[in-house]
């Protein structure tokens, strides 16, 4: 199963370390722990840089993905992040239905390329919490 995350974060990747660069200099901005990622198929690059990341996407093949532990916490690791020390969760949903989280858990709400995820997942955000 490894190498069918590989081969999916590869090609999410595909543009080597621009996400990773991009949340890097996010957390250079903001101070967060928790973050929610509506539409996320497939990039975990959030998961290098933050503690606590919660996916969240209805594409069956990011389902597979998040479903390989053992493939996730392989590419955590080969980014030098110890899985251990990592909460990587998801949740095959659509966003914009109710999703099983709590109002106000998460201090970042993140939105590239999935539609209006303010709109559905703002609740979600804790007050002074950012969406970017």
């Amino acid at each position: 199963m490894l190498e069918q995350a590989r081969r999916l974060w590869e090609k999410q990747d595909q543009h080597r370390g621009d996400r990773h660069r991009l949340f890097s200099a996010v957390a250079a901005a903001v101070d967060v722990e928790t973050v929610l990622y509506p539409g996320s198929y497939v990039d975990l690059a959030p998961s290098f840089v933050w503690p606590s990341v919660t996916y969240v996407d209805i594409d069956r093949r990011a389902t597979q993905f998040f479903d390989d532990e053992a493939g996730v916490r392989a590419l955590l690791a080969d980014r030098g992040v110890d899985p251990d020390s990592h909460s990587v969760r998801f949740i095959e949903a659509d966003y914009s239905d109710s999703l099983d989280l709590d109002d106000g858990a998460f201090d970042l709400l993140v939105s590239l390329y999935a539609g209006f995820v303010s709109e559905a997942c703002t609740r979600h955000l804790r007050v002074g919490g950012c969406c970017w």
